[in-house]
C-alpha cells in the first residue's frame, strides 16, 4: 500500500509538471490549455485565439463527422493513388481518421499537412488515449511526422510544412494536385487570414479534378469564395440529434468526383433554398 502511495505521488508530480511544460506560453501563438472532451479525447484551448481546437462533445467525434464521413474514403479504389492536403493539421485527428481508413482499405496515399505549431501534435501523441485510437502504422506515421516532419514506408509518403500556411501552400509543387483537402482553420471570425478569397482560391485551385474541399465552416461567406473559386457547393447533412439542424459543414467539388458518390447520400446533399438565400 505504501509503495502504491508513492507511486501515486510521484506520477501525480510528473503529470502536474507534465501539463505545465505543455502550456508553456509561445511569444507568438499563445499558450495551449488541455482539456478533455465528453467522448473522451483531449484536446486544446488557444490563449491566442481565445478558442477551442474542437467543441466540447469530442475532438474524435468532430473528426469522425465532419471530415472523415463526408470524405467517404470507402468509395475510393485501391486501384488509384490519391493525394490528401490536411490545412491547419493541429493534434492530428482530422489526418489520423482519414489515414486510419486509408490503411484499412489498402489504398496508397501521398499526404501533406500545413502547419503553423508544433506544439498540438506533440501533446496529442503524449497522450496515451490519444495513440490507442491509432493502429501501429499510423501511430508510427504521426510520429514521424511530429520528429521528422515527413515519412516515406515505401507504399504511402507525407510531409509537413511548418509555418504560416498562406506562406508554406506555394512550397508544395506545382504539379501537385490533391483529391482530398482538409481545411480545419479556427473560425473565420477568429483566423480570418486563413479563410480569404485569395486563399480559398489558392485551395481551389490545387484540387485535381474531380477532387473535394472539405470545411466544418457554414458561412456565406466562404461557400461565396467556394463558388466563385469554381467549386460545386454540397452541404454536409448533419447527423441524428446534432445540435446543428440544418448543416454540418461545407464540400466543395471541382468537378464529378473520383469517389463515386452514392445516389442516396446520407453525408451530402445540394444546399437548400434556404441555404443558397443565406
Amino acid at each position: 500500500m505504501k509503495l502504491l502511495q508513492f507511486l501515486i505521488q510521484i506520477f501525480g508530480r510528473i503529470s502536474k509538471n507534465y501539463v505545465t511544460n505543455l502550456n508553456i506560453n509561445n511569444k507568438d501563438l499563445g499558450e495551449l490549455s488541455i482539456y478533455r472532451t465528453e467522448d473522451g479525447s483531449i484536446s486544446l484551448h488557444s490563449s491566442s485565439y481565445q478558442e477551442r481546437f474542437h467543441c466540447a462533445s469530442g475532438a474524435l467525434k468532430e473528426a469522425q463527422e465532419k471530415f472523415l464521413l463526408p470524405a467517404h474514403i470507402e468509395h475510393f479504389t485501391s486501384e488509384n493513388r490519391i493525394n490528401i492536403l490536411d490545412v491547419c493539421v493541429g493534434m492530428g485527428y482530422n489526418s489520423g481518421c482519414i489515414i486510419q481508413e486509408l490503411v484499412n482499405n489498402s489504398i496508397e496515399f501521398d499526404w501533406w499537412g500545413l502547419e503553423i505549431d508544433q506544439r498540438p501534435i506533440k501533446i496529442s501523441l503524449n497522450d496515451p488515449g490519444f495513440k490507442s485510437l491509432w493502429s501501429i502504422e499510423v501511430q508510427d506515421i504521426l510520429t514521424s511526422i511530429k520528429n521528422k516532419g515527413n515519412w516515406n514506408n515505401k507504399l504511402n509518403q507525407g510531409q509537413i510544412l511548418w509555418g504560416d500556411a498562406r506562406e508554406k501552400i506555394s512550397h508544395i509543387p506545382l504539379d501537385k494536385n490533391f483529391d482530398l483537402i482538409l481545411h480545419d482553420p479556427f473560425s473565420p471570425v477568429k483566423c480570418p487570414k486563413l479563410w480569404t478569397e485569395e486563399f480559398i482560391s489558392n485551395l481551389a485551385n490545387k484540387l485535381s479534378l474531380g477532387g473535394i474541399l472539405i470545411t466544418y465552416s457554414t458561412a456565406a461567406a466562404i461557400r461565396g469564395s467556394m463558388r466563385r473559386s469554381g467549386l460545386k457547393l454540397a452541404s454536409q447533412i448533419p447527423i441524428k440529434n446534432s445540435k446543428r439542424k440544418w448543416s454540418n459543414g461545407t464540400i466543395g467539388i471541382l468537378t464529378s468526383s473520383k469517389l463515386s458518390k452514392p445516389k442516396h447520400d446520407n453525408c451530402w446533399s445540394s444546399l437548400t433554398l434556404r441555404e443558397e438565400e443565406h
